[in-house]
């Protein structure tokens, strides 16, 4: 496919603007360096090492993952830096993370003395020492200790483990979409400020706080703000989707599309293509048409969808359509690879190697 025309492959083909793409991952780079706080994006949206290494040659200091099975991805892939921003839930996790520590420092969070000690004995079986990080619950009421209190108790036991105390990290998603910039700015001030005065009070306990975590796509403006925090996870925003524009207020480029083809015109002002929610999940938000201008999607079926045309349009069978996705995560897997171009014509296919990466 590498020298083809996007309105030329076969269709439905996720599609990733490399142009946009590496701007997004400058723009996020600079504004955090210029606020002298690290970046490490999280890869669940594009689940690729490729993408990853982007990043990181863009000035990311490693990346973060949702689960141990893409870690080990992206450690294959040649990412030596990476958060596990979740608690592996079983023994067989914890050896598989503690194998990984060989190639890569791959920290995990953890919010019980269970982890701690699931992962003190996969780390003596490996001959290993893992880095933890206490995740803090600053609102998000998932997993996380639900005090300061025991944010300290929990760092206290990890120091005197064979595991490495690395800090903590909170996550202020239940946010992001507050509607109001003051209110946004208020409430995300609170809740990260809760997982600073944990480390702080770690700290005062006299235990060494490397990492203080937090911050997404749709808060990282605000979070890279509040002193304390050492790094960001934001990492979405390099697809950028309607929810982080729309929903968030983030302004970064659409990076993430893709093509269908028009398989149906039974009516002058109906077409329909071969693009529906096994393709472009309608998740909060439906995808939308971005060219040609003029056609809206008004439904979603399983393998296709109905585009509503203005006058103006005059689509035929065969012709091509480009589709912006609702929320990149839940879109990109559902496709194997993305095709990669620039100026409309494909330059790389970047495999979503991580995509079936489920435990």
């Amino acid at each position: 496919m590498i020298g083809t025309d996007i309105f030329d492959l076969p269709t439905p083909s996720l599609l990733l603007d490399l142009d946009a793409f590496d701007s997004n991952c400058r723009t996020l780079s600079s504004h955090l360096a210029a606020r002298g706080v690290a970046w490490r994006p999280h890869s669940k949206a594009h689940k690729s090492p490729v993408l990853a290494r982007r990043m990181i040659d863009a000035g990311a200091i490693g990346i973060t993952c949702a689960k141990v099975s893409e870690a080990e991805v992206m450690v294959a892939g040649g990412v030596d830096q990476i958060l596990v921003a979740n608690q592996p839930s079983n023994r067989l996790a914890w050896d598989r993370l503690a194998s990984l520590q060989g190639s890569a420092r791959v920290i995990a969070a953890v919010d019980s003395i269970a982890h701690v000690e699931a992962a003190e004995a996969a780390g003596h079986a490996a001959d290993e020492t893992i880095s933890l990080v206490v995740e803090v619950d600053i609102g998000m009421n998932r997993a996380g200790v639900r005090s300061i209190d025991e944010a300290v108790s929990l760092a206290r036991r990890i120091e005197a483990s064979d595991c490495h105390f690395a800090g903590v990290m909170g996550y202020e998603g239940h946010l992001l979409t507050i509607e109001s910039p003051g209110e946004k700015e208020s409430a995300i001030r609170s809740a990260v400020g809760i997982a600073v005065e944990a480390a702080e009070a770690i700290r005062a306990d006299g235990v060494e706080v490397e990492i203080v975590s937090a911050g997404g796509t749709g808060s990282y403006e605000i979070t890279s703000e509040i002193e304390g925090v050492t790094e960001i996870q934001a990492g979405g925003g390099c697809l950028m989707d309607r929810f982080y524009r729309e929903m968030c207020g983030v302004d970064l480029e659409n990076a993430l599309f893709l093509v269908a083809s028009v398989g149906s015109t039974p009516d002058s002002n109906i077409a329909i293509v071969d693009a529906g929610w096994k393709a472009l999940p309608d998740r909060g938000m439906s995808p939308i048409c971005v060219e040609p201008d003029g056609a809206a999607v008004s439904q979603l079926y399983a393998e296709h969808a109905r585009l509503e045309l203005d006058d103006s349009v005059d689509l035929n069978i065969g012709d091509r359509v480009l589709l912006l996705p609702g929320y990149s995560d839940a879109t990109t897997v559902l496709h194997e690879e993305f095709i990669g171009f620039r100026n409309g014509v494909v330059e790389e296919v970047i495999p979503l190697e991580g995509r079936g990466s489920l435990r």
